[in-house]
């Protein structure tokens, strides 16, 4: 599918996905046997309440998302282990699990190896969880050995909710039958209604209202208390797998914007290099202070660019997973852009000048 070419008041880089049509082969398939879920957490979850009812503790990486991390904790005793994308892998030193606890392993933007880890699990006993959410279908991924893996899709892929859960080592999928469409429905309409904005179609309120429902359809996700299944428009979109040409696209962006960076930029980027076998979620770069880093971020969204903050952390983490929390930055580069886009970033992000009367 043809890349949007969107009016020129309308352009805009970020956010969440648009609807972007049916997606076309050739396809990257997803591993099997798997189990759909409405959002990653609930993969997780599901897992948790169908183990044997035994004390365990849910070892959780200090950089993560802690909203997620604390809807298991009535599920698990969650426990803190030091791992940071800044490092190839994990303090193991942090990392000292019981025969029954369960481990969280993150595949950080997608730029990992997954042989650190599988040596380690190797030597411990205990259930080893990987969270492939930022590259759904890594080298890593589709060769784990792992007890069980998942990837919430709605992070790479334009669909409103969707994860999958897939066991490496072939034990039992819980089986799931709830299907909670609330979220969903207001997140598809987003989707569609943010198409027809950046089309120039849809105008006056178009763009409050189509926020308003993303916002209100993470409120419903937020609030369900249930394990709920994929919504059955998400399963059908995605039932064939990744987009090759979707995946390829996002490898020439982030490489693109990484090769145009200038000497004198005031951050450095998290990695410039990843395993053959992967592709980055986004550009992240580490600036000197987090005020550095909100300056950016604000001269960015003046230029309609829109950056997450990946996982702001709480006071209770460590001073150094604090540190680098609040001053690095995601660059969205996925398949909704093309090299004009990447450029028009870079112009921004790396020099200050005003691009198209704006910054």
């Amino acid at each position: 599918m043809k890349q949007i070419k969107l009016p020129s008041d309308r352009w805009e880089i970020g956010s969440e996905f648009h609807w972007m049509g049916l997606p076309q082969a050739p396809f990257v398939p997803w591993p099997e046997p798997r189990t759909w879920y409405l959002l990653g957490r609930h993969a997780v979850a599901s897992v948790l309440c169908s183990l044997p009812n035994v004390p365990r503790r849910f070892w959780v990486p200090g950089y993560f998302c802690h909203n997620v991390a604390d809807c298991w904790r009535r599920l698990s005793q969650i426990v803190m282990y030091r791992d940071s994308p800044l490092w190839p892998e994990p303090d193991w030193s942090t990392l000292q699990p019981a025969r029954d606890d369960i481990v969280l392993a993150v595949n950080y933007f997608g730029i990992r190896s997954g042989e650190p880890w599988q040596r380690w699990h190797e030597e411990h006993s205990c259930f080893l969880f990987e969270d492939h959410s930022h590259d759904p279908v890594s080298g890593w991924a589709l060769h784990s050995r792992a007890d069980y893996a998942f990837s919430s899709l709605r992070k790479t892929m334009p669909v409103p909710d969707g994860a999958i859960l897939w066991s490496p080592r072939r034990h039992p999928l819980p089986r799931v039958v709830d299907e909670d469409l609330s979220g969903s429905a207001l997140k598809l309409a987003a989707m569609i209604w943010k198409r027809e904005y950046l089309e120039g179609r849809a105008v006056g309120g178009a763009k409050p209202l189509y926020r308003r429902w993303q916002r209100a359809g993470e409120d419903a996700f937020d609030s369900s208390t249930k394990i709920s299944s994929a919504s059955s428009y998400s399963r059908q979109y995605l039932a064939s797998g990744m987009p090759l040409r979707w995946r390829h696209q996002r490898a020439a962006n982030v490489q693109r914007l990484l090769r145009q960076r200038e000497a004198s930029f005031e951050a450095q980027p998290l990695f410039t290099s990843w395993p053959t076998d992967s592709v980055p979620m986004a550009v992240v770069f580490r600036f000197t202070s987090p005020i550095v880093r909100d300056s950016a971020r604000k001269r960015l969204e003046e230029a309609d660019i829109y950056c997450p903050v990946q996982w702001p952390a709480p006071a209770h983490c460590a001073p150094a997973i604090r540190e680098m929390a609040a001053t690095i930055l995601s660059i969205p580069a996925d398949h909704r852009y093309g090299n004009a886009d990447m450029d028009r970033i870079a112009r921004v992000l790396y020099s200050n000048r005003n691009v198209g009367g704006r910054y």
